[in-house]
C-alpha cells in the first residue's frame, strides 16, 4: 500500500517506529501538503460568495494549483521513501578491497543524489504553496485568514525541515562541484520562502490587534 492511502494512525505509527521510512523527508512532505490544504480550503469558502466576486477567476486558479501541489506532495512522501532505500543498500555494501571501496564510493555517490532530488522537490512545491496563500491571505475570504496563516506556517515548516535532508545528504557528498549547487538551490529556496512566509505571517498577526 501507498503511503499516502495509509491512515493518519498508520502513518504517525510507521513514522515514530525503529525504521528507516517513511522518515523526516515523508513527513515535511505531508505537513505542507496539509498546507496547502488548507489553501484550497481558504479559496472554497471564498468561490461563490457575491462579496468576492470580483476575484472569483483568480482564486479559483489558485484552488486548482493548490490540490496539483497537494497531491504532488502526496506522491512525494512516497518518493522520499523510494529514494531512500538505494542509499541504505549501498551503505551495506563490502568494502574489503580496493575495487570494493571505490565501487561503494560511487554507488553512495549515486544514491546520495538521488535521496537529495526529492527533498529538493518537496521545498519546490513548499515555496509555491507559500506563494499562493500568501495570495490568498490577501483576496480570500478574510474569515479564514487564519487558516491562510496556518498554511502558510506548515509549509514553512516543511521547507525548512527539508532543507535539513539535502543537508545531511550533501555532507557525504565527494562531488563538491554537485554538492556546493544543490546546497545553493536549498539555500535560495529556504531564503525566499521564509521571507515571504514570515511577512505575511506578522501582516495576519498584525490584523488581529
Amino acid at each position: 500500500m501507498a503511503m499516502k492511502e495509509q491512515s493518519i494512525e498508520q502513518f504517525l505509527t510507521d513514522l515514530s517506529a525503529k525504521k528507516s521510512t517513511p522518515g523526516a523527508g515523508g513527513a515535511a512532505a505531508l505537513v505542507a501538503a496539509i498546507g496547502s490544504a488548507l489553501g484550497s480550503m481558504v479559496g472554497n469558502f471564498t468561490i461563490g460568495k457575491k462579496k468576492y466576486e470580483s476575484v472569483q477567476l483568480e482564486v479559483q486558479e489558485c484552488v486548482h494549483e493548490l490540490e496539483k501541489i497537494k497531491m504532488d506532495l502526496e506522491d512525494l512522501i512516497q518518493k522520499d521513501a523510494d529514494a531512500f532505500y538505494p542509499l541504505a543498500q549501498a551503505y551495506k555494501l563490502p568494502k574489503s578491497t580496493s575495487a570494493e571501496v571505490e565501487y561503494k564510493e560511487n554507488v553512495i555517490e549515486k544514491a546520495l543524489v538521488g535521496a537529495t532530488t526529492v527533498p529538493i522537490e518537496i521545498m519546490e512545491k513548499a515555496v509555491r504553496a507559500i506563494e499562493i496563500l500568501g495570495s490568498l491571505s490577501k483576496i480570500g475570504n478574510t474569515m479564514l485568514i487564519a487558516d491562510a496563516g496556518t498554511g502558510i506556517l506548515f509549509c514553512k515548516a516543511a521547507l525548512e525541515g527539508s532543507s535539513l535532508s539535502v543537508y545531511v545528504n550533501t555532507a557525504e557528498m565527494k562531488n563538491m562541484q554537485k554538492k556546493e549547487a544543490l546546497n545553493q538551490k536549498a539555500n535560495l529556496l529556504v531564503e525566499e520562502g521564509s521571507f515571504l512566509a514570515d511577512k505575511v505571517y506578522k501582516k495576519i498577526k498584525l490584523s488581529y490587534k
